[in-house]
């Protein structure tokens, strides 16, 4: 931000001579694209890198989601292999099985005091 904002304030001083003005302009306006262009980028890596953590600090937040209807439904579930091998069938039958897995059931008789 220093370097964009000393190329500007170069420009602004130019007054007496247009070539150099002119040049000063240019390069001015080419290294803000260049900065802009890479707050974009940082933007958008940082939002990828929180979505992804998301996703592994709390995996039940994509279901949550879900049922909530506040995710896009562009893709189609497909089947899943489920642990014992064999493959789901059908739509409900796969977010059953999600739904299964992700929620394991508590067994009153295993756990200590």
């Amino acid at each position: 931000m220093k370097i964009i904002n000393a190329l500007r304030r170069r420009y602004q001083r130019t007054t007496n001579n247009e070539d150099l003005r002119e040049s000063h302009k240019n390069q001015y306006h080419e290294e803000k694209t260049k900065y802009q262009a890479a707050i974009k980028k940082g933007k958008i890596e940082s939002w990828k890198e929180f979505c992804n953590l998301t996703l592994f600090t709390n995996p039940r937040n994509a279901i949550y989601k879900f049922a909530s209807n506040k995710v896009k439904r562009s893709g189609i579930l497909s089947t899943l292999q489920k642990t014992d091998g064999s493959l789901t069938t059908d739509i409900n039958e796969t977010i059953t099985y999600i739904l299964d897995y992700l929620n394991k059931k508590d067994e009153v008789d295993k756990n200590s005091d």
